[in-house]
């Protein structure tokens, strides 16, 4: 896209991680013209990346997500950045079993090619002894310790990367009028435009999918994104709890769970590892989201509940049957290879996909969109492309490559869970 193009109409369709970047960084590098649609106003609803807390990390065995998320650690912790405030460092201990050892492994060796400090070998007696409220047994865990890992605000980090957005000129539309349904195309197939729940239809010459895990609703993405599950529960502490367990790193088990220190409002999040799919009868055969939002009486599946509450008893087992104050299933668009989707399509002319976070996306928040902007501009890194172009037919990660290797089980399988009121 030329620079006499920057008045040129985008629409960007979604407002959660892939689209505020996008937004955000168009608009730093002058284009005035961008539109963001989402059904909800930000921080959106649904999104992925609107939660209280995401790990910040550069443990990757790829060496390009390891600089990716190096240069974004910089800026979320600028204390005189966009996100001052926001980063936490606690570091983090990586549980491993025979399944996830070759992805820990791998990091390690990517971190040392690059420069960065690579994750060590840590005996559960070195644990206790240093973090006396962790004191679970850890039963299998092989656990590593990274200094380097952090937690930040992610629900904040959203808000202020659109308001800035909207600051340098970015509309944002909602409700009805800013929930997508329908791409809109020429005669010769060419993408133009997106018609909203209320009928209102919107042109531009760049057409952004960044819908995540909904993408699938509006195209046909070939099997390549499945959306995927996270269940996530809040406990709340009292002020001496949270006095206790305040400098305790990040829990993560890539087979079990992950738990993040405490807040200052005293909310410790808990995340399961243990993923879902939503493969409805209505769906055509694609794995959907259920959002909340569409059925809040929805709680979460109670086999993967009953697992989270076991795997908490290795960790710190005083609080691991704790009453929870807020749970949701968290959904994201995962690609197999645990690489993004960030291409024009392969036929669809001025369309452009810029989804698949897959789990791991939020923590580039600060410099995606740069590259999303390249992408859109044909000027992408050609290995960088490569790997995130279009590619139906993509083969599962091996464990190299896969933090989380358990099978997703499917909601419609669970009691209570087989139907769904869709409205994407």
């Amino acid at each position: 896209m030329a620079t006499t193009q920057r008045n040129e109409p985008i629409i960007i369709i979604g407002g959660g991680t892939f689209g505020v970047t996008t937004a955000y960084h168009l608009s730093k590098q002058g284009y005035t013209n961008v539109t963001v649609l989402d059904r909800f106003p930000v921080p959106s609803l649904e999104a992925a990346g609107n939660d209280i807390n995401k790990v910040i990390r550069t443990e990757y065995p790829e060496p390009l997500y390891t600089k990716l998320a190096s240069d974004a650690r910089d800026l979320w912790r600028d204390v005189n950045g966009l996100f001052a405030g926001l980063y936490h460092p606690s570091g983090w201990i990586i549980g491993a079993t025979d399944r996830s050892t070759p992805f820990v492994e791998a990091s390690a060796r990517s971190a040392k090619a690059l420069g960065v400090e690579p994750p060590q070998l840590i005996s559960t007696e070195e644990i206790h002894k240093k973090w006396p409220p962790m004191n679970g047994d850890f039963k299998g865990w092989k656990s590593y310790w990274s200094p380097n890992a952090a937690w930040v605000n992610a629900r904040e980090g959203i808000v202020r990367m659109a308001r800035e957005a909207q600051r340098g000129g970015v509309r944002y539309i909602s409700g009805d009028a800013g929930h997508a349904k329908q791409l809109l195309y020429d005669e010769n197939q060419v993408c133009i435009g997106v018609k909203s729940a209320d009928g209102t239809t919107y042109y531009g010459g760049q057409i952004v999918l960044a819908a995540g895990a909904a993408a699938g609703s509006l195209l046909d993405l070939k099997g390549q994104i499945v959306a995927k599950g996270h269940t996530v529960g809040h406990i709340q502490l009292t002020p001496e709890e949270v006095e206790k367990y305040k400098d305790m790193p990040i829990l993560d088990h890539l087979e079990g769970g992950i738990l993040f220190p405490p807040q200052e409002d005293g909310i410790m999040k808990v995340g399961a590892i243990h993923f879902v799919t939503n493969f409805a009868r209505s769906l055509n055969g694609k794995s959907l989201p259920r959002y909340r939002s569409d059925n809040p009486q929805d709680g979460i599946p109670d086999i993967i509940e009953a697992r989270l509450r076991k795997w908490m008893e290795t960790c710190v087992p005083e609080i691991a049957h704790r009453e929870w104050v807020e749970t949701r299933i968290c959904w994201d668009g995962d690609m197999p290879d645990y690489h993004f989707l960030i291409t024009p399509h392969p036929t669809h002319k001025n369309l452009k996909i810029a989804i698949g976070g897959s789990a791991h996306g939020f923590k580039f928040l600060p410099v995606l969109g740069k590259y999303i902007v390249q992408m859109m501009e044909g000027r992408l890194d050609p290995e960088v492309a490569e790997k995130w172009k279009w590619r139906p037919g993509t083969k599962l990660a091996d464990y190299e490559t896969n933090p989380h290797p358990e099978t997703p089980e499917d909601l419609n399988d669970m009691p209570g869970w087989g139907t769904i009121k869709s409205t994407l």
